[in-house]
């Protein structure tokens, strides 16, 4: 049998979006439902993934970036689906397809990379979300809150953006949101319709200059 088309792999996405509606508003138990309603159909669109193409990438492989997309979709109370209903209501002319295909398309990237043995290549002075996390967490000043203590990073991402928040344009604050979440520039463009993967550096670039100026690192992101 082929691949499904976009068509087959569009229908069981869209019937699912009331569930991550409902998961969304609090309704956490609906989880499981949603999971093993989008389960298929993701497998699909991991499969037809370009992020995948050249890996010899088995069954075990799309099942393995399917269960990362699901635990990213419920990690920190289901946060990414609260997203996805901020974003839909800032994309009125875009569906929970649409949404879900950038989605995995972020999460199979990620795998893709990890399987051919290297990280992201980066220009020596070009910035990485852990080294501007490590920096934020030693920033933290110890006469407001004491003892620093232990952080994973995804509670300093969320100290971060709090800290972000009075102090970067709403662009930025989502460029940068996105980009502590995994998203690569790609996505980033594409979330904030942006011309490409240029605008989204370049907005990634200027809201880390702006805290790390904020919090007494480096003065700017090269």
């Amino acid at each position: 049998m082929g691949m499904p088309s976009d068509r087959q792999l569009d229908a069981p996405i869209l019937a699912a979006e009331p569930l991550v509606r409902r998961v969304a508003a609090g309704e956490t138990a609906v989880f499981q439902e949603l999971m093993a309603a989008l389960w298929e159909p993701c497998i699909g669109l991991v499969r037809a993934s370009p992020a995948m193409r050249g890996l010899s990438a088995t069954d075990d492989d799309a099942r393995e970036v399917v269960t990362r997309l699901m635990s990213k979709l419920e990690r920190d109370s289901h946060r990414t689906l609260r997203l996805y209903v901020d974003w839909c209501e800032r994309h009125p002319d875009k569906s929970f397809a649409d949404w879900l295909k950038i989605t995995v398309a972020n999460v199979a990237r990620d795998f893709g990379r990890e399987r051919r043995g290297s990280d992201v290549r980066r220009a020596p002075n070009e910035p990485g979300s852990k080294r501007l996390l490590n920096e934020f967490a030693q920033s933290l000043p110890l006469d407001d809150i004491g003892a620093r203590p232990p952080m994973t990073d995804a509670q300093t991402a969320r100290q971060l953006l709090e800290f972000a928040r009075s102090r970067l344009p709403a662009s930025q604050l989502g460029a940068l949101e996105a980009w502590l979440q995994g998203a690569d520039y790609d996505g980033i463009a594409e979330s904030q319709e942006l011309t490409g993967p240029e605008d989204a550096k370049k907005l990634i670039r200027a809201a880390i200059a702006v805290i790390r100026r904020e919090f007494g690192g480096e003065s700017e992101a090269t």
